[in-house]
C-alpha cells in the first residue's frame, strides 16, 4: 500500500518540493518491470551539509512500513538486483538511508548484497515491530478464538451501547461530497482522544492533515479506503481509518470522543470493524507500528521491517556516522551500563 502511486505521489506533493527526486526505472527491452522513487535530503551535521538517498514516503510527519521498490511478479530477483546496483550508482549522496523495508522483500536482500559487494560502511537491523491478526472465516470463529473475559469484554461492551443509545449506527463513510468532513472529523476525535491523557497525537501539523485528506481522496473512489464510524444520537463519535490491499486491511489511525467514554465507542467500534473485515474476506489486520495494549490484546503473531544505512568514503558520511549513530549508541551503553550498576554498601556512621 505504501509503494502505491496513491501513496507516494500524495507524500511527494506535499514533502517533498524542493528535493531532487532519483527515480529508478527498470525495462526488460520495452517492457517496465521495476520502479523505485528516491529522493536526495541534505541534512546539517556538524554544520556541515550531508545528502542522504532515502525513500520517496520517509520523512515529514508520516510513518509508513513496507517501502521498497515496485517489481514485475515475475521476476523480482532479477529486477531487485539490477535496482540495487542502480541505487549504487546514483552520484549526489553520502549516505544512503533506506528504512522500513520487509525483510523478505527481494529487494531487501539485493541493496545489503550490493553495498558488501561494494565494500561500503553499513549499519543494517530491525527497524519497526509491527502486530497483526489472523482473521478466520467467520465472525462467530474470531470471538470463539478469544480468551472468555476478552470475549465478554466485546460482547458485554455491543450489549450496553446499544441499549443506551438504541439509535446507534455503524457505517462506512463513501460518500465523495462530504469526505472532507470526514477528515476533519477523523482529526477531531484523534487529537480530542489523546489530548484528554495529555498524549501526544497525529493530525497536529497543517502537511499532515494535507497529506492524510490527499491520500483518503485518492483511494477512495479506488475502494481501497475503509473510514469506519459510529453515530450515536446522529453525531459521529467513534472512526477508525483502514486501507484495504489485496487481502490485508491495515490500521492507519482512530480517534473516539472522550465524552462516551462510559459506553466504550472505540471497542465497540473495533468490533464492528473486525466483523466487517472478515464478512469482506480479509485474511489479515495488520495493526502497522505503534504499541497499544488492544493491539497487543487482539494480534495473533508479529513482524517487523528493517533498514539499512550505509556510507560512502566521504567526509560528510563518516561526520554523519559518527555524530547520528556511533555517539548515541555509546551514550545509550554508558546509561544502560550505569542504571545496571549495584548501590554502593551503606557503610556505618
Amino acid at each position: 500500500m505504501f509503494a502505491s502511486f496513491d501513496w507516494q505521489k500524495a507524500w511527494w506533493d506535499v514533502y517533498g518540493r524542493g528535493r531532487p527526486l532519483r527515480l529508478l526505472v527498470a525495462f526488460a527491452g520495452e517492457e517496465l518491470v521495476g520502479i523505485l522513487p528516491l529522493y536526495v535530503e541534505t541534512v546539517q551535521v556538524l554544520r556541515r551539509p550531508v545528502r542522504l538517498l532515502r525513500f520517496v514516503g520517509t520523512g515529514g510527519d508520516t510513518s509508513p512500513d513496507d517501502l521498497g521498490p515496485i517489481l514485475a511478479a515475475s521476476r523480482e530477483e532479477e529486477v531487485a538486483r539490477a535496482l540495487a546496483d542502480a541505487v549504487l550508482r546514483v552520484g549526489d549522496w553520502d549516505v544512503l538511508g533506506l528504512t522500513d523495508m520487509h525483510p523478505d522483500c527481494a529487494f531487501t536482500a539485493a541493496m545489503r548484497t550490493a553495498v558488501e559487494r561494494a565494500r561500503l560502511g553499513r549499519v543494517a537491523g530491525r527497524c519497526e515491530r509491527i502486530t497483526f491478526m489472523a482473521l478466520p472465516a467467520t465472525f462467530d470463529a474470531w470471538l470463539a478464538s478469544l480468551h472468555r473475559d476478552r470475549r465478554y469484554r466485546i460482547k458485554n461492551a455491543r450489549k450496553k451501547l446499544y441499549a443506551a443509545h438504541p439509535d446507534a449506527r455503524f457505517f462506512l463513510w463513501t460518500d465523495p461530497a462530504t469526505l472532507d468532513a470526514g477528515v476533519d472529523r477523523l482529526a477531531h476525535l484523534h487529537r480530542k482522544r489523546w489530548q484528554s491523557i495529555g498524549a501526544p497525537h497525529g493530525f497536529s501539523s497543517p502537511e499532515y492533515i494535507a497529506f492524510h485528506r490527499a491520500v483518503i481522496t485518492a483511494c477512495l473512489p479506488r475502494d481501497r479506503l475503509r473510514l469506519y464510524c459510529l453515530e450515536l444520537s446522529g453525531q459521529t463519535v467513534a472512526m477508525y481509518y483502514f486501507y484495504k490491499f489485496r487481502d490485508r486491511t491495515f490500521l492507519m489511525q482512530s480517534g473516539f470522543d472522550p465524552d462516551f467514554g462510559n459506553v466504550k465507542p472505540g471497542t465497540v467500534l473495533l468490533g464492528h470493524v473486525i466483523e466487517h473485515a472478515i464478512g469482506e474476506g480479509y485474511r489479515v489486520l495488520d495493526f502497522l507500528r505503534g504499541d497499544h495494549q488492544y493491539k497487543e490484546e487482539l494480534a495473533t503473531g508479529e513482524r517487523e521491517t528493517v533498514y539499512l544505512t550505509a556510507f560512502r568514503p566521504r567526509a560528510g558520511a563518516a561526520i554523519y556516522y559518527l555524530r547520528r549513530l556511533l555517539l548515541p549508541a555509546l551514550k545509550t551503553r554508558v546509561v544502560t551500563a550505569l542504571r545496571r550498576r549495584p548501590p554502593e554498601e551503606a557503610k556505618p556512621t
